[in-house]
């Protein structure tokens, strides 16, 4: 198994670690983007230190990809066949057509996985009638919890546009559920624990609240909500929601999955412990 660990910043100690691979910069947001002294230095230590780079990238906007296909090309004189992972389509396009030898990874937000934990007890049948309000639970057919474990990646044509396109490995979360993977033996997945993507969108929620711009202020605070009859509690971290996966126990069971991707520090150094 392939083990790599997901920063957003330049972390010094990080490259202490027994890691084979970074994941650097944001999924999710164009104003994390890092800048071009920042991605260098971090992209030099890592290889100084034997570490392979994969660079994060966003949606974005005209802005945001002016930026990010700045960067890229910075990487790309170092090294014409490093990672990039893309939510973006049009992120995707550009870089096929500017740097050819990127070896290009669909990120989590074009697999188009149903990710929401809280989910599980209707498409499961086992929401509680309240009585209070005289709310009655409607059943929902069991099919619908075969579309939550499977996502696009699965389809036939789309494999073969993947395949096409020089797309041999795709980025997933870790569902809450049984998860129904089947990928061709050519196309491989990385899995990201312990946090897990819900939802993202372009009004970051810490913006809104302080009527300012973007200081990054996500960098330092993530907000927690965790109602009684909530299953897994979500964590807002600038504009995006996250739940915190409980267990992996089942991870053996994917054999496309050959990559993990820890996004917390903590759950790296667990790493064998996974419960």
């Amino acid at each position: 198994m392939d083990v790599a660990v997901e920063i957003k910043k330049y972390n010094n100690s990080l490259f202490k670690e027994k890691v084979n691979r970074i994941y650097f910069a944001d999924a999710f947001c164009q104003y994390l983007i890092p800048d071009k002294k920042e991605l260098e230095k971090t992209y030099k230590t890592a290889k100084d230190n034997a570490i392979q780079f994969t660079l994060n990238t966003p949606y974005v906007t005209d802005a945001g990809i002016k930026h990010l296909l700045e960067n890229i090309e910075l990487i790309y004189k170092y090294e014409e066949t490093f990672e990039v992972v893309f939510n973006d389509w049009g992120v995707f396009y550009e870089v096929k057509k500017r740097f050819p030898k990127i070896k290009q990874l669909l990120g989590r937000l074009l697999t188009k996985q149903r990710t929401d934990p809280n989910s599980y007890a209707i498409i499961t049948n086992s929401q509680k009638t309240s009585h209070e309000n005289g709310v009655t639970i409607k059943k929902v057919p069991e099919t619908l919890y075969k579309h939550f474990q499977s996502s696009v990646i699965n389809d036939n044509i789309f494999q073969d546009f993947l395949i096409e396109n020089n797309i041999t490995r795709v980025e997933i979360e870790y569902l809450a559920w049984d998860m129904d993977l089947r990928l061709p033996d050519a196309v491989k997945a990385s899995v990201y624990y312990p946090y897990a993507h819900i939802t993202t969108t372009r009004n970051c929620g810490l913006l809104n609240m302080t009527y300012s711009a973007c200081n990054k202020m996500c960098n330092e605070i993530i907000i927690k909500y965790d109602g009684e009859d909530m299953l897994f509690p979500y964590y807002a971290v600038g504009n995006t929601v996250y739940y915190k996966v409980k267990d992996m126990a089942k991870l053996g069971q994917y054999r496309c999955i050959d990559r993990i991707v820890f996004n917390d520090l903590e759950a790296f150094h667990n790493f064998g412990e996974i419960k």
